[in-house]
């Protein structure tokens, strides 16, 4: 039973921090691909807020669909491996989430206000946040193994060798 308990824990663990890294590379890659107001825009200018609030809804929504997914996918396959298995469900769900959002995305903008982004066609603007999505998930993955790396290390202590302790 407290095997059960440990593996909840971590996993809940787990979810929260993937969770928020997926949340922080969808923003910093949204933020990356933003072009910013035309010289020639007429009227209020654009807002990076307003188009992520617009993406977010259909980042949400398949978010939660993926998730489910999940879930099923955890419940029916934890038994093969309790580590592998969550960890690769998770990214396979969270690169369905970034692909269905780019695309429906792209299509609830009508086409003047793509060109006027400065996002031309559907396949510049999916490289565009799909390379900067993974990039970043590439360098905070790294930065974040490196941290748990060292903090690990920092944990094991090494044992004083009884002939050099000094005395006094």
């Amino acid at each position: 039973m407290a095997l059960v308990e440990v593996e909840g824990r971590n996993m809940k663990s787990f979810l929260i921090r993937f969770l928020l890294f997926i949340v922080a590379a969808e923003l910093i890659a949204s933020f990356a691909v933003w072009h910013g107001m035309p010289t020639d825009w007429k009227g209020q200018p654009p807002s990076f807020w307003y188009f992520e609030m617009l993406r977010s809804r259909y980042w949400c929504s398949f978010g939660l669909a993926f998730a489910g997914l999940w879930v099923i996918g955890w419940l029916g396959l934890r038994r093969l491996s309790a580590t592998v298995i969550p960890v690769s469900l998770a990214v396979l769900c969270a690169l369905g989430t970034e692909v269905m959002t780019s695309i429906y995305f792209w299509r609830s903008l009508p086409p003047n206000q793509t060109s006027y982004l400065g996002w031309y066609d559907s396949r510049q603007y999916f490289r565009e946040h799909f390379v900067s999505w993974i990039v970043v998930l590439a360098i905070s993955g790294l930065c974040l193994w490196y941290l748990g790396h060292r903090k690990h290390q920092s944990q094991t202590t090494v044992p004083a060798i009884e002939g050099n302790a000094q005395r006094r």
